[in-house]
């Protein structure tokens, strides 16, 4: 479950956020099984974050740093993803088949397997 103060910081300010994280870079983010749908998170940092289980449907992610985000079993159906970083972020189990802007770069250098669901056109070398 995700931490509530985490939770709640983000959804207030995402420059604050985003200082937040600069000033404390050690602390361990807990957002799993956080609902952030239609979030405005363009730009955020949600590096090496815990967002399992996260439902993001709707979110604009634009740009938003994820590397190392734990996004295993989130739903991200419709997200904006244009530009957002995700190298050796876990989308196993994750939910991308309505997801726009997603590159194959970008689903080439995460991690993802049989149970990860990608737009039709994508190419799964990894399964």
């Amino acid at each position: 479950m995700a931490n509530r103060e985490h939770l709640l910081q983000l959804k207030r300010d995402v420059d604050a956020w985003n200082a937040w994280r600069y000033e404390f870079p050690d602390i361990q983010i807990d957002l799993s099984s956080a609902n952030l749908d239609n979030a405005d998170l363009q730009l955020v940092n949600l590096r090496d974050a815990d967002l399992s289980g996260a439902s993001l449907i709707m979110a604009n992610l634009s740009g938003a740093d994820m590397r190392g985000a734990d996004l295993h079993n989130a739903n991200l159906v419709g997200t904006r993803l244009i530009g957002v970083e995700i190298a050796d972020t876990d989308l196993r189990g994750t939910d991308l088949r309505t997801a726009e802007d997603l590159t194959q770069e970008q689903i080439d250098s995460a991690r993802i397997d049989g149970s990860t669901v990608l737009p039709e056109y994508f190419n799964t070398a990894q399964d």
